[in-house]
């Protein structure tokens, strides 16, 4: 009985080793990390992952379960939400060339739109940091290397 249950017990954990080691990608997503938008008396919080190679953003609030995707694949705006009421399509469009543009001077780190203004740079210790304010709210943004 001894013999059957240690060996029992072996192969469970040998299984349990092998399916820690097996790597499971969804998504080739390269950078991840958090931001917030806040005011005076909202707090919003998530969870961001981005992929650059396939210009794709996936966005999650904390407290929600639906993920919001962006991809922008030549020229085309692709979601799976509806953002007209928030932001113009072209003025989203120009938001998404500059988060994905890979910025070494002083001129193209900052963006700015009627009510956005944001500033991106990049931090040996953090990664790329967004800051900046939309309408009423203040924005923050750190993505890390994965």
């Amino acid at each position: 009985m001894k013999k059957s249950f240690l060996v029992y017990y072996l192969f469970l954990i040998f299984y349990l080793f092998s399916c820690a080691t097996i790597e499971i990608k969804e998504d080739n997503f390269f950078k991840k990390g958090k931001f917030s938008l806040a005011s005076n008396s909202e707090y919003f919080s998530g969870i961001i992952n981005v992929s650059e190679d396939e210009k794709k953003i996936k966005l999650n609030l904390d407290g929600l379960s639906k993920d919001f995707n962006i991809s922008f694949k030549d020229e085309e705006i692709k979601t799976n939400f509806k953002y007209e009421n928030i932001i113009r399509e072209s003025d989203l469009k120009l938001f998404l060339k500059w988060f994905f543009f890979k910025c070494t001077n002083i001129e193209c780190q900052n963006f700015s739109l009627q009510n956005l203004k944001l500033k991106k740079h990049l931090s040996n210790k953090t990664g790329l940091i967004i800051q900046g304010n939309f309408q009423k709210f203040r924005f923050s943004m750190k993505l890390y290397d994965i």
